[in-house]
């Protein structure tokens, strides 16, 4: 397949963590000291890419950012691996393949280690998501605000994320292609996605 034909969109849910203890400091433009790593999920809920229906795929990116600086993380981005469910059958994973190596998560991912067709299992209940697959694992919940709704992000720099919320992430592991990630009591972000071109 030589690439991905214009006019294509998915849409569907995010949820990520990394290693601040507070909300991700990239988000606001700012340094990170000792730079960060992180744990990606999009899964897509509906879509079609070169007429091929992604629904129900999802993909995760787990990535070590190595620069503290905002403004290098911008330019040189980060490196580490690529997962995507295993349900993709034959012509979705010709489309998946480029998809996932060059949009999504691969927008900041420069560095591809590897992408790798997994097992991945998923428990969602009313603000709680946990997911795990053979190289890691995350579990999360909504933060509420005062009013008892979900704490939200606003104006983020981040156009296909759309309705941010903030979450607490109680752990999350990662061990593949010679990194191994453990945190606890991490933060979070809940979104939906639309990517299109």
């Amino acid at each position: 397949m030589e690439g991905l034909k214009a006019g294509w969109q998915v849409k569907g849910i995010y949820n990520e963590a990394c290693a601040s203890e507070g909300h991700c400091p990239y988000y606001f433009g700012r340094d990170v000291e000792g730079g960060c790593r992180y744990f990606e999920v999009f899964r897509i809920k509906e879509g079609e890419v070169n007429d091929i229906d992604l629904s129900g795929i999802t993909v995760i990116y787990n990535g070590d950012i190595l620069y503290p600086k905002f403004k290098d993380f911008m330019e040189n981005g980060s490196e580490g691996g690529v997962y995507v469910s295993d349900n993709a059958t034959e012509n979705q994973r010709k489309v998946l393949d480029i998809l996932v190596t060059t949009n999504l998560g691969a927008l900041d991912m420069r560095k591809i280690f590897g992408l790798k067709y997994v097992k991945i299992d998923i428990e969602e209940t009313k603000g709680k998501f946990r997911i795990s697959m053979p190289f890691g694992e995350m579990n999360q919940h909504l933060m509420n605000g005062l009013d008892g709704g979900p704490i939200r992000i606003e104006n983020a720099p981040m156009p296909p994320l759309k309705n941010l919320k903030a979450c607490h992430t109680p752990f999350w592991t990662y061990n593949d292609h010679g990194k191994k990630f453990e945190y606890k009591n991490r933060c979070g972000t809940w979104a939906d996605f639309v990517f299109s071109v």
